[in-house]
């Protein structure tokens, strides 16, 4: 087999603008031999030796598909269920009260979370099996959890919905036993939480794409802020804001901010976490 040349500094910057346009992702001078490394798989893959030869294959309409390799390359999809406990926490025990005091107040009947970086799924199932604890908070009312990600490959993953035990470590005891089944050595998503989510391919720079998750209650973007530069970021959490209802919440990594991004949204304090109140 031949071997993959070096990265170029040009044929590295070629490729960081390709995938900035299209996904809105910014990679630093720092991160070329991350993305050597990770790219260079795909070419591997492909039978190919040089960048150049790359960066036309990946360009040509014919190649639209190379596009999600490319996304599933480049992307860290570390996550885990009951990730960050006391956010999640806080989002069962105080926001999920409010919201549907705001939901019953306007007369309607369905509870809609949006997952919008979902990654392999353990961030949306573990929502729907809060809301199935939640159920007498939510009597009367039907709770919808879509989740979307950019990778069309790690959203095969959340589609399958079988997990290995390490991801379940956050989880409450009684979680384990009430919403998963043993298959071998790992563990899949019961059917009544599978039932409630619903998963989709999304790119969050689409920016015309987000009337579909339009009049939402509460938004999760976590620990996704970090890979995109403060233009994109502004557009993006805009969008969340247009996309929620009044008196609903948008939720974030825990060491991340909206601070010089955005003012429309009031800062909440809870517990050991913060949210993000939209009040007009």
């Amino acid at each position: 087999m031949q071997t993959v040349e070096k990265l170029r500094n040009d044929d590295y910057k070629a490729i960081r603008e390709f995938v900035y346009e299209r996904s809105g992702l910014f990679f630093s001078d720092a991160k070329l031999y991350f993305i050597e490394n990770r790219v260079s798989k795909r070419l591997k893959s492909l039978g190919m030796t040089r960048y150049q030869d790359y960066l036309r294959h990946i360009k040509s309409p014919a190649n639209a598909d190379e596009m999600n390799h490319l996304f599933d390359a480049v992307t860290t999809n570390e996550t885990s269920f009951y990730r960050n406990p006391p956010q999640i926490d806080a989002f069962a025990d105080h926001i999920l009260p409010k919201v549907v005091e705001s939901i019953r107040a306007r007369g309607q009947r369905t509870l809609k979370i949006w997952s919008s970086a979902c990654s392999s799924g353990e961030e949306p199932y573990t929502l729907a099996m809060v809301l199935l604890e939640k159920k007498d908070l939510l009597r009367g009312l039907i709770p919808r959890v879509y989740g979307s990600d950019i990778s069309v490959e790690i959203l095969a993953k959340a589609k399958e919905a079988t997990y290995q035990a390490y991801t379940m470590r956050n989880l409450p005891p009684n979680y384990k036993k009430s919403y998963f089944e043993p298959k071998g050595n790992e563990f899949g998503i019961a059917s009544q939480v599978r039932n409630m989510v619903q998963l989709s391919q999304f790119n969050l720079v689409d920016y015309k794409s987000y009337i579909k998750f339009r009049s939402m209650d509460i938004i999760f973007c976590r620990n996704v802020l970090i890979y995109f530069d403060l233009k994109v970021k502004r557009q993006i959490i805009k969008n969340f804001f247009d996309c929620l209802n009044n008196q609903s919440f948008l939720l974030i990594g825990h060491s991340e901010s909206l601070h010089n991004i955005n003012r429309d949204f009031k800062l909440e304090h809870f517990s050991r976490a913060l949210a993000y109140l939209k009040s007009v």
